[in-house]
């Protein structure tokens, strides 16, 4: 009698959830929403400038998002701790929303963000520029003592196809 070929099964990938675990975690979110409402309430209206940086945002790195939407919440940190540790209410969420002081607080952190993502990397490139700068000099000055040492031969420069027919590597 001939043996039967097994069937070989695929192995499982590491960190995706089987379909039947993806179905529980959704149910168990659905379930979430109603005691979460006054939050989302609050984090949507707070969290409006971020949505618009993720939108507007057409660079290939795409970190706008990450600038303004970390400060943004940074901002509208302190009223979602009031929000949750005081009154989780649809009511109180809609109380702060129309607060002046908290939407001020987030769309100023939110604005923080931006200027950051704009004005980082001006001075990223300068302190970096000056860095160079300060070892080129400090490159130089070694090669002035190397000459005064060894003599003028240290600081010639090397042809640019020196080297190619000697052989050495």
């Amino acid at each position: 009698m001939a043996k039967k070929p097994v069937k070989k099964e695929k192995p499982k990938e590491k960190g995706k959830a089987s379909g039947g675990g993806r179905i529980a975690l959704m149910f168990g979110l659905i379930c979430l929403i109603p005691f979460s409402i006054p939050t989302l309430l609050l984090m949507f209206a707070g969290l409006l400038p971020t949505l618009v940086a993720a939108l507007t945002d057409r660079s290939n790195s795409r970190f706008a998002w990450i600038c303004v939407g970390g400060m943004n919440f940074a901002g509208l940190a302190p009223a979602l701790l009031k929000l949750w540790f005081f009154h989780h209410e649809v009511t109180y969420a809609i109380y702060q929303i129309t607060d002046f002081r908290t939407l001020l607080l987030a769309y100023a952190a939110a604005a923080v963000g931006w200027m950051l993502y704009f004005g980082a990397p001006p001075v990223v490139v300068t302190i970096m520029l000056a860095t160079t700068k300060r070892r080129a000099m400090a490159l130089e000055a070694q090669m002035k003592k190397l000459e005064e040492e060894w003599g003028a031969e240290v600081a010639r420069r090397p042809a640019a196809n020196a080297g190619a027919d000697d052989g050495d590597l």
